[in-house]
């Protein structure tokens, strides 16, 4: 279905983003893992395939979900307290087509990694 000019409904967009939440007005580390916390607590409910990591939370699905999700995070981490939130965003888009997952990514390096965070 054409919207616009250049703009197209599809069924088929792959979307994949990275999304670093950055409370500037935290007071402390504990105050910015809270607020990135209530960010990830929210991703964790939606209905797409996410992985988080240590700078940032990878969020898998189509375009659009992952469009909202971008913008309900800044607004989670302000109800979460924070009045000046930083997000940095990468995104990864198909028109056409299937991305490379994270678990094709760096699936095969987590048995190998040699941060060992659970001991």
């Amino acid at each position: 279905m054409r919207l616009g000019p250049f703009l197209f409904e599809r069924s088929s967009m792959e979307c994949s983003v990275a999304i670093q939440i950055l409370p500037m007005d935290a007071k402390d580390d504990e105050e910015v893992c809270r607020v990135v916390d209530a960010v990830i607590d929210y991703i964790a409910t939606c209905n797409v395939s996410w992985f988080v990591g240590p700078f940032e939370t990878v969020v898998e699905g189509d375009f659009d979900t992952c469009m909202d999700i971008i913008k309900q995070s800044q607004h989670i981490a302000h109800r979460a307290g924070s009045n000046h939130v930083m997000c940095y965003v990468k995104i990864d888009w198909k028109y056409e087509g299937k991305l490379l997952s994270t678990e094709q990514k760096v699936g095969k390096y987590l048995e190998r990694n040699t941060l060992n965070i659970n001991e």
